[in-house]
């Protein structure tokens, strides 16, 4: 057989784009590559979650595998071979964690295996769970969210038929506050984005019509409580992720147009510019022409790292401005902009549009920065300030520390 790879070990452009469109095709319909593989071989990480308390990760691969990583003690086990690929989801403040088997069933399960909770479920999309295990909520592929399961399975966003994962290529991103609140980050589009929350546009409706709009798929800051949105956190365009800090004060969000924002939850009508790494913050409403430079503030830009050689547009800047994920790394609301097949990430406060540090991940082995379907594939512990990434080519893990006082942050362990 041909050799396929390159001398770095990587593969050929050409064969690297075919096996991406055999990916997306996999993906998008839900499916699971591999199942031909040895129960041992992990295909790519899909969906993580890390435990409150840094010690445990929970992964669900492209191979259908499900395994529990033991970070303390550098050790994996595989628990599956039968897993809904986007189903991995730790429960805050609980060493418990949520996965799906391809049968449908959803388990609320302990480190040590004991099933607290399982019912029949669909194909979920990506899901999240409250420390009380009272508030379930899901994605389905075409992106509606329901609460609950069984006779109290109830829609809280149904409005369209699209967009989905397969429309646009990425997950419905859902993330979980201490308070309540809930965010959704889908894809963003001004003019739906800025259309109002009332009877004539609710996030549930009869579908007895073909509709293609969902006014809900942007940024979207809901009340678990009430199953109601708060606010739609307009302003982002294209693929968009978000994040909410854990006390739910602050929503960040970063786009592929590398639009980044932040909102305070007190105030959600507002919302804030975060610096573009070699522009700094664009000046709204100056009047002056597209192009002059006096649109930008760079007062409180720091240097961007460079790259070697420059890439095919003759730019070394290594910027994390296209954005494929956002985590906050602590309970001080400091937070990660993760760029689009970077290896480099840009730490951030909350509420400051300045970045404060960048942070080299490693390209050996390199993070899943490369895809907004595996968005998921990336998570943090705010309290134990952990991050763990999986692998853009393999099955593994890799887990960093972050020091709040140093403003480090240091590999720990590559498990694979």
């Amino acid at each position: 057989m041909a050799n396929i790879r390159s001398r770095g070990g990587q593969l050929e452009p050409h064969v690297l784009k075919s096996v991406f469109a055999l990916l997306v095709v996999m993906l998008l319909t839900g499916c699971a590559l591999g199942s031909k593989q040895p129960s041992g071989t992990l295909g790519p990480v899909m969906a993580l979650g890390v435990s409150s308390d840094g010690r445990y990760a929970i992964s669900t691969h492209l191979s259908k595998h499900l395994v529990l990583w033991d970070i303390e003690r550098q050790q994996r086990e595989i628990l599956s071979t039968n897993a809904n690929i986007y189903s991995a989801y730790f429960i805050n403040d609980r060493d418990a964690f949520l996965w799906q088997d391809l049968n449908d069933q959803v388990r609320v399960q302990t480190i040590d295996g004991e099933v607290i909770q399982q019912f029949t479920h669909f194909p979920t999309y990506g899901h999240v769970m409250d420390d009380s295990l009272k508030h379930y909520l899901a994605s389905t592929k075409t992106w509606d969210i329901y609460h609950g399961h069984d006779e109290s399975l109830t829609p809280v966003m149904r409005d369209s038929h699209s967009p989905s994962v397969v429309g646009s290529g990425k997950m419905l991103k859902l993330r979980l506050a201490e308070n309540g609140y809930l965010v959704s980050a889908g894809t963003g589009f001004g003019e739906v984005d800025r259309r109002p929350i009332d009877s004539e546009h609710p996030p549930v409706r009869k579908l007895d019509k073909l509709r293609f709009s969902s006014n809900y798929a942007g940024v979207v800051l809901w009340d678990v409580n009430t199953l109601k949105p708060i606010a739609k956190l307009a302003g982002n365009n294209v693929k968009v992720d978000a994040a909410i800090s854990p006390d739910g004060q602050w929503v960040v969000s970063g786009d592929e147009n590398a639009i980044a924002l932040y909102w305070n939850t007190k105030s959600p009508e507002m919302n804030y510019d975060l610096a573009a790494g070699v522009l700094g913050v664009y000046k709204r409403n100056t009047g002056l022409p597209v192009g002059d430079p006096r649109k930008w503030d760079k007062s409180g830009l720091i240097p961007v790292p460079m790259a070697d050689k420059p890439n095919r547009w003759g730019n070394r800047h290594l910027t994390t401005d296209i954005t494929v994920a956002l985590a906050f790394i602590n309970d001080s609301q400091e937070f990660l902009r993760f760029g689009y097949r970077s290896h480099w990430v840009a730490l951030f406060e909350a509420g400051n549009p300045w970045p404060q540090k960048y942070f080299d991940l490693g390209d050996d082995p390199y993070p899943s920065t490369a895809s907004y379907l595996r968005s998921l594939s990336i998570a943090t512990a705010p309290k134990a300030q952990v991050l763990v990434t999986g692998h853009r080519y393999d099955g593994g893990i890799t887990v960093y520390r972050y020091d709040p006082e140093a403003r480090t942050l240091t590999r720990e362990w590559v498990g694979e």
